[in-house]
């Protein structure tokens, strides 16, 4: 409520007396049976998991796949130089 004289308002005032420890359990378990008894809190967690989470583990995999396919690749490569070199050294050494 500001003070019509200078437009300051007052300080706001502490509660009288807060929820005891059983008090702040029962309410919120109050408010999570009525969340899960009267909305489709779990109609959206289902439909979110469906249209964000499968995407993304799919994503995932395929992410898991291709870094596989590359690791692969690269250590085939990197071992067939290797071969390849150890063979002309071996020549030029006996030549």
């Amino acid at each position: 409520m500001a003070d019509k004289k200078t437009g300051a308002s007052a300080p706001p005032t502490q509660a009288k007396a807060t929820l005891p420890w059983w008090g702040k359990i029962l309410a919120g378990a109050l408010g999570g049976f009525l969340l899960v008894k009267y909305t489709p809190i779990m109609e959206c967690l289902t439909l979110f998991f469906y249209v964000c989470m499968v995407p993304i583990l799919l994503a995932m995999c395929v992410g898991l796949v291709s870094a596989g396919t590359v690791e692969a690749l690269q250590d085939g490569w990197h071992n067939t130089v290797a071969e390849i070199n150890n063979r002309v050294n071996a020549k030029v050494k006996a030549a």
